[in-house]
């Protein structure tokens, strides 16, 4: 149990939290509410600091939930639905129920080592509030062009521009938003300025990290290739190797990640020499990318771990992720 003398595992919904305790003395069902979860869940817990509270990303019903913890001085982990699906099936849990599920939860932490999830700051609530809009209207502005293509009513095809000049102006007042928002926080936050400095880093890129990926300088260069899905993983059996293929991750990281590394490719002197290096090995231009995904993303790794700003005349800046230079780079993979 890692040290902690009680684990409890929670199922949550947008109503209400399935609780399963490992000293089984808190009740089953708890509304999802702030005086519920004060009053029947917080108030019971007489040793909060050597308790750990499991539950899935639910969507954001998680974030009420996981915001009064932290207020309480309670660790916490949110963790990711597929890999508790995953251990279910592997101990014969076939049933689902959310009673179960919030058992399964609870075996998970119980068994399997969990990264606490780090409590946010409101600034930096709103820094992750705004980057996660900005996905949301991306993903709108690319809907409505798509039905744009297939409309073929005038008026219809008017409504749809009205609706693509909107969402055009809301991502022009959110990449404003995030600008600002960056240049505050690196007056006072370390890691935002350090990422910030890396050239082709720009504000959304910096948002997405900082927001999306709190784990950056915090575990190894492995682990946070794989976290983003950059990394090239194993695909052996017996005498056959198959092709290393970088798949799975944060997708919400990756997206962002790459276009950063597109720019980086051109401001950027290390991944511009890195990117060329490649290609003129006879690389695809997608296999030189993923490369230089992961390149840049180790860089900046090493570089929060180590508070070290961006500085074009060290060598540091390069030595973090020389060892890739003559690594195997890997394919596309999703």
């Amino acid at each position: 149990m890692s040290g902690y003398e009680r684990v409890i595992g929670i199922d949550v919904s947008s109503e209400k939290l399935d609780i399963s305790d490992s000293m089984g003395k808190l009740p089953a069902v708890v509304d999802n509410k702030v005086d519920a979860i004060k009053g029947k869940l917080l108030k019971k817990l007489t040793a909060p600091e050597k308790t750990l509270v499991v539950c899935e990303s639910s969507g954001g019903w998680e974030g009420l939930l996981v915001d009064l913890l932290h207020e309480a001085k309670v660790n916490v982990a949110v963790v990711n639905p597929r890999q508790t699906h995953h251990y279910a099936r592997a101990h014969g849990y076939l049933e689902k129920s959310d009673r179960i599920d919030a058992k399964v939860i609870r075996l998970f932490g119980e068994h399997v080592k969990v990264h606490l999830t780090k409590p946010l700051s409101e600034q930096e609530k709103q820094f992750q509030a705004l980057s996660r809009r900005r996905v949301q209207v991306l993903t709108m502005i690319n809907q409505e062009e798509n039905r744009k293509l297939l409309c073929r009513d005038k008026t219809s095809r008017g409504l749809i521009d009205a609706s693509l000049e909107m969402l055009k102006n809301q991502l022009k007042t959110i990449d404003a938003q995030l600008k600002k928002f960056v240049d505050q926080l690196s007056k006072d936050t370390p890691k935002v300025k350090i990422i910030a400095s890396v050239p082709g880093i720009g504000p959304v890129t910096t948002a997405t990290l900082c927001c999306e990926l709190p784990e950056l300088g915090m575990i190894s260069r492995r682990q946070i290739a794989k976290l983003v899905g950059v990394a090239p993983l194993v695909k052996q059996s017996g005498n056959s190797e198959g092709k290393r293929k970088a798949r799975g991750g944060r997708a919400t990281v990756r997206r962002p990640l790459y276009m950063a590394t597109l720019a980086a490719t051109i401001k950027n002197p290390v991944i511009r020499a890195f990117y060329l290096k490649l290609i003129q090995k006879g690389k695809p231009h997608q296999v030189a990318m993923i490369a230089c995904m992961r390149k840049l993303l180790l860089m900046i790794h090493d570089m929060v771990r180590n508070e070290q700003m961006w500085d074009p005349l060290k060598k540091a800046n390069d030595q973090a992720v020389s060892s890739l230079a003559t690594g195997t780079t890997c394919s596309a993979g999703h």
